[in-house]
């Protein structure tokens, strides 16, 4: 395996995005690789109340440190009936199968690819700043509990959007109803939801956060590949 640079990464997903490939695609790929976290189990547990207001991916990507972990959701944001995208419930229905993605974010995670370059890769892309302004200022009061990255992505609808963000779980908010389970749940649907409303899963989610500075050295050094812009 020769050595990869962030450009070559850049490249590869762009040609993957021209054929459809859409964040729910990665965050289904890396998240599937935490199965069974009972992290996951907590965090639903402790955020998701079936409101729609925090709501998670049936993967959702999980990163461990010594004393608890992120885990990958979404935060929802009203629209504003001014400014709410005319093609936000356009079709856009991926030209290729989940499982061809799959196969080749494989590949290019056997050559370095992490979950954070495709967050950053799609994140950098986002025109909607509105929604994540409104996003931040809604959980202030949670700072390193609800973390949001530099460049979130989101996932509009016609009567607002979901805004991608990291839950924060201590070890100690692990129960036993949370112990690992070896299939994965279904995923939670709710009214404001997307996925609820057009029948297709449109999760796009997490670089870096405003909050604490050692919260933020420490999800770079979860995340392993971090890179500065």
């Amino acid at each position: 395996m020769g050595f990869r640079t962030l450009r070559y990464f850049e490249l590869q997903l762009s040609k993957l995005q021209s054929e459809g490939l859409l964040p729910g695609h990665f965050i289904d790929f890396f998240g599937k690789q935490s199965a069974g976290s009972p992290f996951i189990a907590a965090a639903e547990r402790i955020f998701d109340h079936g409101t729609g207001d925090i709501s998670l991916d049936p993967a959702p990507i999980v990163l461990v440190s010594e004393y608890g972990a992120y885990v990958s959701a979404w935060v929802w944001v009203d629209g504003d009936p001014e400014q709410v995208s005319l093609n936000a419930a356009a079709d856009g229905s991926p030209k290729k199968q989940r499982e061809d993605f799959c196969e080749q974010l494989g590949r290019m995670q056997a050559d370095g690819l992490t979950s954070q370059m495709c967050i950053d890769f799609f994140g950098l892309q986002e025109t909607k700043h509105h929604y994540i302004v409104q996003a931040r200022r809604r959980h202030a009061h949670a700072r390193g509990v609800v973390v949001f990255d530099a460049d979130p992505m989101v996932s509009e609808s016609l009567s607002g959007a979901y805004v991608s963000a990291w839950l924060w779980v201590w070890n100690r908010d692990i129960g036993a109803d949370d112990s690992p389970k070896t299939t994965l749940q279904p995923p939670r649907k709710c009214c404001r939801s997307p996925e609820a409303s057009s029948g297709q899963v449109i999760p796009d989610c997490a670089h870096f956060t405003d909050d604490a500075a050692a919260t933020t050295r420490w999800k770079s050094d979860c995340v392993g590949q971090f890179v500065r812009r």
